[in-house]
This record gives structure tokens, C-alpha cells and sequence, in this order.
């Protein structure tokens, strides 16, 4: 099991670099370096690495890379400026949080969602009551139904003919449960109504990260734990599909969004608060967002 290293930041206002090279340090408050710094700055520009417009904004990402011990040369390429302020992509956080010890899961990975039943309520499996047995069939449901549990089974979905949808408890005795569409057209035939089942909708899509870190407190090592969840449901809400690359790759933006939930709440000492770059851009409501630090998503699609 990997046990959490903890890394010394050094707080003198100095990019410090956690590799064993010996890279320059820079002293951001003395001026003869920091007029260094600015003319390196102006020749990344010319080259447009990283994306970085100005000096300032240059400035601000060489502050970040302090903040969280890390390489300016990868910081420029992963830490972007959003009307003023950085925000870092799901590879940084991954980064600090596996040079820490932390380990993790995908414990859902975009698994669907749906309602589940006891024959006579719906229950949404994302909104479960903690008394409630989920079970795979009626029967199963029925012998797990007690004074205090309450079994439930998948909600079951019918189409008619015409391809209208109706759940099991819409159905009424005049419905004819019909095992093929050649039965259905028999039993239309002699004035009845029938119906095919349907594979059952999911009602939503959920990602879910488990994340272990060992931490040394008051000289006792303590196992912390901690869990991560994003859903279509949760982005709908927070209008993120008005953006193309929630759109296009909703499962892995989903993920990312997941996962920094949960890394924030079992690391945040190594985050220091910083946010993801896409949930960032959300917050400061940036009108004419930059698409540049979404690419690294579409390299991982599959």
C-alpha cells in the first residue's frame, strides 16, 4: 500500500523544483530576476507555448507553479488564466495527488441510472431511502420486504405498437403482454391491446471516485477516505451542455468533474484551493472562454 510522502513547500516566494534537477530558482521579489522572468515570459509568448497571452499572465502561472511545487516548464502547458485568476487541469490535481500517496477508484464510470419499484411506488436509484432492498425480480423484492426493508425491483417498460412507452404501473387490463412484435399484431387483430417490453430508460448518468490517503496525525497513522460523484443530471442543472466539449465528451467531462470533487475533499492541503480550469471558467463566468485547455480531454476520448 502506498503510504502519503508529504512534500515541504517552500514559502520564500520561490519556484521551487520538486524533480532532482537542478533548475533555476527564481526569487520572485527580487527585481533583477524578476525583469529575467519577464523577458523569458515575452520570448514563451513569441512561441506560443502554453498559451499564455502576456507577462502578467505568465506571472500568474509562474505564482501557481510556486504555490504547488511544480515545474513552470509543465505548469505553462497545464495552468491557464480565466479573467484573472488560474485555474489547473484534472492532470495537475492527479499529479499532486499521486506524488502525496493518495490512491483511487472508478467505482461508477458513467453508469446508468434507474427507477426501481415495489408494485406500488416509484423510487428513483439515485434517491434510494436508506430502508430500501434493491433486488432483481418481484419475488426476490417480495421475500426481502419486511416491518423495516422494503424490496424493490427494476422498474419494467412497455411499448405498443405505435411506440408509445408506458412503465409497468401505468398498464392497465386491457394491456396484453405480448413476448414478440409477430404476437402483438396477432393480438391487435382480435381487438386488444398489446405491448413488447422495452429495455427500461435510465433516468441518469453518475460517475463515482473512492479515494484512500494514509496521513500521519499526532504521531498516529490514520486511513482517510473519501468519495467523489458528477452526473448528467447535476451538469444539466448547472447548464454546463451550453459548452461544446460537455457536448462532445460529456462521460470524461463528467469524470474530471468527479474527480476533482473528491479530490478536494481528501486533499485540498495539496490542492490549495485551486480549481479545475473548466470548473473555474464556469465560476467567473468567462463569456468568451479559450478552448485551448480543453484539448488534452479529446486525446483521451476513448
Amino acid at each position: 500500500m502506498n503510504k502519503q510522502e508529504e512534500h515541504k513547500v517552500d514559502n520564500n516566494n520561490q519556484l521551487v523544483k520538486s524533480s532532482s534537477n537542478n533548475l533555476n530558482i527564481i526569487n520572485l521579489l527580487d527585481e533583477k530576476q524578476l525583469a529575467a522572468a519577464e523577458v523569458f515570459l515575452k520570448k514563451i509568448i513569441a512561441s506560443d507555448k502554453g498559451g499564455i497571452k502576456s507577462v502578467n499572465e505568465g506571472l500568474a502561472v509562474l505564482m501557481r507553479a510556486n504555490d504547488l511545487n511544480l515545474p513552470f516548464s509543465t505548469c505553462i502547458e497545464h495552468i491557464h488564466v480565466i479573467n484573472g485568476k488560474t485555474g489547473v487541469d484534472v492532470h495537475i490535481i492527479k499529479s499532486l495527488l499521486s506524488r502525496a500517496g493518495v490512491i483511487w477508484e472508478m467505482s461508477k464510470d458513467y453508469a446508468p441510472q434507474y427507477q426501481y419499484t415495489d408494485g406500488n411506488t416509484i423510487y428513483l436509484e439515485t434517491q434510494l431511502p436508506e430502508y430500501v432492498v434493491r433486488c432483481r425480480t418481484p419475488k426476490e423484492a417480495e421475500e426481502k420486504t419486511t416491518d423495516d426493508k422494503v424490496g424493490v425491483y427494476p422498474l419494467r417498460y412497455y411499448a405498443d405498437l405505435k411506440g408509445n412507452m408506458f412503465n409497468e404501473l401505468e398498464l392497465n387490463a386491457q394491456c396484453v403482454k405480448c413476448i414478440n412484435r409477430f404476437q402483438a399484431i396477432t393480438v391487435a387483430k382480435e381487438g386488444k391491446y398489446p405491448v413488447l417490453r422495452v429495455p427500461a430508460q435510465p433516468i441518469d448518468f453518475v460517475t463515482e471516485y473512492t479515494f484512500k490517503r494514509y496521513k500521519v496525525i499526532n504521531g498516529k497513522e490514520r486511513e482517510i477516505t473519501a468519495k467523489g460523484h458528477f452526473s448528467f443530471t447535476e451538469a444539466q442543472t448547472a447548464e454546463l451542455f451550453t459548452k461544446d466539449t460537455y457536448k462532445k465528451y460529456a462521460r470524461i467531462m463528467i469524470a474530471n468533474r468527479a474527480f476533482v470533487f473528491g479530490a478536494r475533499d481528501i486533499a485540498d492541503d495539496l490542492i490549495m484551493g485551486v480549481m479545475e480550469t473548466s470548473e473555474l471558467d464556469v465560476v467567473v463566468g468567462n463569456t468568451n472562454p479559450s478552448t485551448d485547455y480543453y484539448e488534452d480531454y479529446t486525446e483521451i476520448k476513448d
